[in-house]
């Protein structure tokens, strides 16, 4: 069994989100053992960390987790350096050191010593494979989720319907094209639709064979209109409110999608 070490400042953990983080590490067979330290207090614990490192029986890796508590001086920053420097020295390079941020990764604050090293975070679903690969010395075993065949995003723009619902085909074409909203939301949606350049909702243009009405069931107010959509031209669905899902594609050639938006 793999051992972890993991290092944080106290104040990250006043709502055990510390003591979470290692739970579900723990979950999944690593053994963590945990040190913490006060840097309001000015208490250097650096090189007792940079020991523990070094020890080949104390850890398989080391992680911090780099917040601004954990790495706001540059006084903490350079002494983490040194103990790493020492440790990296006895442990070699293939020593699995994890920065784990709870948000995006912010660069700046990566020490240079760890900056070409592991960075993981919490956002990222796959954070627990990532962090016990790098323990366990293998490739994470991260299954790529299902990428869906269409593009769609939603705009915020100015006007009496503020929402533009973008779709466009990631390969082939919609001709012709439609979109539809249920049709027991069509009087708050208001919907509307265009066509043009991807990433670049606007309701003025040309539309060709325009036409609209409910669909065979009544359960759907269909848009549709002769321009092709593809890859870089999209169908834009303006309108007032965000419909709770949306059908889009080619009705003629048996394309058609719907995406739940609320």
């Amino acid at each position: 069994m793999s051992t972890l070490w993991m290092t944080y400042a106290w104040a990250d953990n006043l709502n055990q989100d510390v003591d979470f983080i290692a739970q579900e590490l723990r979950n999944t067979g690593l053994t963590v053992k945990m040190d913490r330290w006060n840097i309001g207090a000015g208490k250097r614990l650096w090189e007792q960390i940079a020991d523990f490192i070094e020890n080949p029986k104390a850890s398989d890796g080391w992680m911090i987790l780099a917040t601004d508590n954990s790495l706001s001086s540059e006084a903490c920053k350079e002494e983490l350096a040194y103990a790493l420097d020492r440790a990296i020295g006895q442990r070699g390079d293939e020593y699995p050191l994890i920065a784990l941020f709870l948000g995006p990764v912010n660069e700046a604050l990566v020490p240079a010593s760890i900056r070409a090293r592991l960075h993981v975070s919490l956002v990222d679903p796959d954070w627990k494979e990532r962090i016990v690969a790098a323990v366990e010395r293998r490739a994470p075993r991260i299954v790529p989720g299902r990428i869906e065949p269409y593009f769609l995003v939603v705009h915020e723009v100015d006007g009496e319907r503020a929402h533009a619902i973008e779709v466009r085909p990631r390969a082939g074409v919609w001709t012709p094209t439609f979109a539809a909203v249920p049709l027991s939301e069509k009087k708050t949606v208001d919907p509307a639709i265009q066509i043009g350049p991807h990433d670049l909702p606007n309701p003025s243009g040309a539309l060709w064979n325009y036409v609209e009405g409910d669909s065979a069931d009544g359960s759907w107010w269909i848009m549709r209109a002769d321009n092709p959509t593809t890859p870089t031209t999209s169908c834009y669905v303006f309108c007032r409110a965000l419909p709770t899902k949306l059908a889009f594609g080619d009705p003629v050639h048996g394309t058609r999608y719907e995406h739940i938006l609320r």
